[in-house]
């Protein structure tokens, strides 16, 4: 009997291959839509739980600056020693993070800009976030002029171990500096003159005592502590900055606590991936609504020679064996096709997705979760796809297989169908409607597909959309091009006035930039969770590096010398202040109130107010007490890109190191393109879920219309017979399958908001306010008739090609 059924199953396989063709590939779409999400997680999870050591990790990371002042190498070890008297601290070291500008040795090219990073402890010896491997070379040795480099940093600009680099100073001196290894550094490095991370290819690393002679080291920029506890560091962080305070000449500019059990950037690395994870496990399971719909076809057709087997003695299992087994075979042979399109496929997504992810993949990898899900669920779900259909095929009698015409008694009698055919519609579209109703099962799930890929395509759109949207209200709020942090806070007047003599530059402002507590309010930032801390914008009032969009009260739009905060939109909503009221803001033991003057619609927790106002709470000020600017806001002439931008910043830098006062620069509209290229990183890791969908669908499009050519014949052969064209036969079914999409698009347009809705729930994107542009129905809905078109096109010629002879010849 075994011999039997592996013959049947061959042959029916065989005899129809184009059908076969189609439900394999479906198959194989969907596997390696799972195959390639699940190991796009698994790698990138795993390279993250690979590089970050729960034990290295800190609880709380300060980023400070010492205004007014310079720190000598020495004297901070001896802060740190003091910090390490506090009570539950474990462990604490120092980082300290420095604008560079360097080219290779001999290159006549312009310098390039990067970050140079020492730590407290040598290499070797460091425990807070230290460089997790050397990948090439060695660790640099002090004292000899050696340096390394980032691996990403080595990828992005072509350095390799043995060049040399020159950096750029102010005093003109500018040895060479070897490369002696390349390193990976995993952890999430901050730079406080940007307030953002430090892009891992833009990362140098040198000895601590080397960095006096690369950057005229000022000081410290930040300060990783290790306490017992999570709970321990969040009580402990008054004391810490109150010591800082009193006992250091640093000011805390800003600060984050941090899980070692539970960290920051593997937890939201991981809601990310697993969201894509699971929209890979939904489009296998979309394809294989193919799978049910080829096997119902199959089972119907075959419904008299399931009742010869059975006169013949078959049993129940043994048609179960048959039919099960054909289905096995299909997720066979396409899992097989899909896994090894996938893997060498996933292993190169998750290397260009690594980056954003901030991790390194080196090798393309090999994945054997991802791997082992995608060959089960390409084994498992057509089988599980397959029951129902033969299920209910298999009931059949001897007695009713034998007398069946396939003729429906109730055909056309049912009040939908008299309901269809009564509609005031062309007779070419009542008939497709007709059509899609006596074949409502089948299609239902060609249209579900195509349904899942609509939704897909149109809620991850909007959430993208509503992500960007609130980057670029962000960016649509700054007024400047360009920042500049001094590496010496005393250059600040100097730096103003050098500035504003530059034809390039149409405005100046200072600014300052600090997290300070705030009374009342408890972050449920991924970065402060469970802390007071508020990021505050210190600026100039009378200036206008920042457009403000206020909702409420008039700021400082009337009155620049009025005292007082202005909120943004979310930062009230946390506090439940509004105009009017009073807020309480601390730093470091040193408290002050001030009124709310306006409310802006900002989409982040933010609170502005004058520079000066802020540099006197939080401390940034020189030896006799008078506020200093951190940071300046440059508003370059006309509207630059970010390469002219470039260009700007490095002849003002330049401008600058020659007036021996040293500088961080930023781009700020570079910054904004990155971001946006981020987002398109992660758009198009949602669109490659909803290609993998649409291909299911506009397959099973594509199957369903074929098996209807073949089924409906007759049909044909009478529209012939009475002289119906071949346009005429191909419009038919040309219809057909674009209604499918276009009912398909009315069922996805809610569920996809729902699903935009939920992703923005799911995701950690607590700050975006999800929007649903209207204009995304009409591209859904031009999409999806684009799709059926094309998946209807071959079938409808198929039709259209039928001649009267041919159908004779088949009956």
């Amino acid at each position: 009997m075994f011999q039997t059924r592996a013959i049947k199953i061959f042959r029916d396989i065989v005899s129809r291959k184009g059908r076969t063709a189609l439900v394999v590939l479906s198959i194989l779409v969907g596997v390696f839509g799972v195959t390639v999400m699940m190991s796009l997680a698994d790698l990138i999870i795993s390279q993250l739980r690979s590089d970050l050591d729960p034990d290295e990790i800190s609880h709380n990371h300060v980023y400070v600056a010492a205004p007014g002042t310079s720190v000598a190498v020495e004297e901070d070890l001896g802060y740190l020693e003091r910090l390490r008297e506090l009570p539950d601290v474990v462990d604490v070291e120092g980082q300290a993070v420095y604008a560079v500008y360097w080219r290779q040795a001999g290159a006549d090219e312009d310098y390039t800009s990067g970050f140079i990073i020492g730590f407290t402890e040598p290499f070797a010896e460091a425990e807070r976030e230290p460089v997790a491997r050397v990948t090439e070379g060695r660790f640099p040795e002090p004292g000899v002029y050696e340096i390394a480099i980032e691996q990403r940093f080595a990828d992005a600009h072509g350095v390799e171990v043995g060049d040399r680099l020159v950096f750029r100073t102010g005093d003109g001196a500018a040895p060479d500096w070897t490369v002696v290894g390349k390193v990976l550094h995993p952890y999430f490095t901050i730079s406080p003159a940007l307030a953002n991370d430090i892009p891992p290819r833009d990362a140098l690393y040198a000895s601590y005592a080397d960095l006096q002679q690369i950057v005229g080291y000022p000081g410290l920029t930040a300060i990783h502590l290790r306490y017992t506890n999570l709970d321990a560091a969040q009580a402990g962080a008054d004391a810490l900055h109150a010591t800082l305070a009193e006992e250091t000449p640093y000011v805390s500019v800003f600060s984050f606590f941090d899980d070692p059990d539970n960290n920051f950037l593997l937890d939201v690395v991981s809601q990310v991936t697993y969201v894509f994870a699971a929209l890979g496990i939904v489009a296998m399971v979309v394809s294989g609504f193919l799978v049910t719909n080829v096997v119902r076809t199959i089972v119907l057709e075959q419904k008299k020679q399931i009742g010869v087997l059975k006169s013949l003695g078959a049993s129940r299992r043994d048609l179960f064996a048959i039919y099960l087994g054909m289905a096995l075979i299909y997720g066979a042979v396409g899992t097989l096709l899909g896994v090894l399109i996938a893997v060498p496929f996933a292993g190169r997504f998750a290397q260009e997705v690594a980056s954003s992810a901030f991790t390194y993949i080196g090798a393309v990898k090999v994945s054997p979760l991802g791997v082992g899900i995608g060959v089960i669920m390409g084994l498992v779900v057509p089988v599980f796809a397959a029951l129902m259909p033969v299920f209910n095929g298999t009931r059949v009698t001897i007695l009713s297989s034998m007398t069946d015409l396939g003729i429906d008694s109730t055909w056309g009698r049912t009040p939908t169908s008299q309901f269809i055919g009564r509609l005031p519609l062309p007779h070419t579209l009542r008939q497709a409607a007709s059509n899609l109703w006596q074949k409502k099962s089948r299609l239902t799930l060609t249209g579900l597909a195509l349904t899942f890929a609509v939704a897909a395509f149109m809620g991850t759109t909007a959430m993208v959309s509503s992500l960007a949207g609130v980057l670029d209200s962000v960016y649509d709020s700054t007024n400047y091009e360009a920042g500049l942090t001094p590496l010496h806070t005393e250059d600040g007047p100097e730096i103003a006035r050098l500035l504003s003599e530059q034809a390039s530059v149409e405005g100046v402002y200072p600014g300052v930039l600090a997290s300070v507590g705030v009374e009342g309010f408890v972050s449920d930032d991924l970065l402060s969770g469970g802390s007071n801390q508020m990021q505050v914008l210190g600026l100039d009032p009378t200036g206008q590096a920042v457009s403000f969009t206020l909702i409420d009260g008039a700021g400082w739009s009337e009155d620049p010398t009025r005292p007082g905060v202005v909120l943004s939109r979310m930062a009230a909503d946390s506090l439940d202040k509004g105009l009017n009221d009073n807020v309480t803001l601390s730093h470091a033991g040193r408290t002050a109130d001030f009124d709310i003057i306006g409310i802006n619609d900002y989409p982040f927790e933010l609170i502005y107010m004058d520079w000066r106002a802020l540099a006197a709470l939080t401390g940034y000020a020189d030896r006799q007490g008078e506020p200093l600017p951190g940071y300046f806001y440059i508003n370059l002439a006309g509207e630059p890109d970010a390469q002219a931008v470039d260009r700007e910043i490095n002849q003002l830098v330049a401008m600058l190191n020659a007036n021996g006062i040293q500088v961080t620069a930023t781009n700020e509209v570079q910054s904004q393109d990155e971001e946006l290229q981020s987002i398109t990183v992660f758009s198009m890791m949602f669109n490659v879920t909803s290609a993998v969908m649409a291909i299911v669908g506009a397959i099973g499009l594509l199957a369903a219309l074929s098996m209807a050519v073949y089924e409906r014949q007759r049909e044909i052969g009478v529209m012939r017979s009475v002289g119906a064209g071949s346009l005429t036969v191909m419009s038919q079914f040309l219809v057909e399958g674009i209604l499918v999409g276009v009912v398909a698009w009315v069922a996805a347009a809610p569920l996809s908001y729902v699903l935009g809705y939920g992703l923005n729930q799911v995701l950690p994107f607590d700050y975006v306010t999800f929007s649903y542009p209207p204009v995304l129905l009409i591209a859904g809905l031009a999409g999806v008739v684009l799709i059926a078109a094309l998946a209807s096109l071959w079938p409808s010629l198929a039709a259209s090609r039928k001649t009267v002879s041919d159908i004779l010849r088949y009956q």
